[in-house]
């Protein structure tokens, strides 16, 4: 939980009293490599803070996983769109890693809210910045080469090329894996 308040300390007007009033509502829960924290057309029901591990969050087109974003240590991750609807996802989320989960249900985000301005203050935010996260994503599919795309991830993340597989990588980067190893061999010559 260290992590997760950690976390939390970031925001304005954070106290410990305040994260006191959270932690009977948040559970841990760990999910093991290729398991999932959410299967496709579930409902979502929970938000969750990644204290280790790794995961992704992909969905299918035309039966093929297109991996739309990686969440590593220290970010939050759902499906925004089911759990605020709490209709069924097009999203799942797989662990690429064992990965330790501090778990808040909806009906408790719920309750949160209610209880106190920070947490509304912390949902905003956390919408906000999925919002920005998407945006720059879409930019990044559309105004970069796949040469480019690569390049940015080697630069911004390095760390996540040694931690994700190949495969999906290059759905992320929406290339085929062939294209993938084909950009990394040249890169590797220059």
């Amino acid at each position: 939980m260290e992590a997760f308040k950690k976390y939390l300390q970031q925001f304005p007007h954070y106290t410990d009293q305040i994260f006191d009033i959270a932690l009977p509502y948040l559970r841990t829960e760990t999910v093991a490599t290729g398991d999932y924290f959410l299967k496709h057309r579930r409902i979502c029901r929970n938000i969750a803070f990644v204290e280790a591990g790794l995961l992704r969050l992909y969905y299918l087109n035309d039966g093929k996983e297109v991996t739309n974003c990686f969440c590593k240590e220290n970010t939050i991750t759902t499906s925004y769109t089911s759990l605020i609807t709490q209709k069924e996802s097009d999203f799942a989320i797989q662990a690429l890693e064992s990965t330790k989960l501090i778990v808040l249900p909806y009906d408790s985000l719920q309750k949160l809210y209610q209880q106190n301005l920070f947490w509304q203050q912390v949902g905003r935010i956390a919408a906000e910045n999925e919002y920005i996260n998407t945006e720059c994503h879409n930019r990044f599919l559309t105004d970069l080469s796949a040469t480019e795309r690569y390049l940015q991830v080697l630069e911004e993340d390095p760390e996540l090329l040694q931690r994700v597989p190949l495969t999906y990588l290059a759905s992320y980067l929406q290339i085929a894996p062939e294209t993938l190893s084909r950009i990394r061999k040249k890169i590797t010559r220059t």
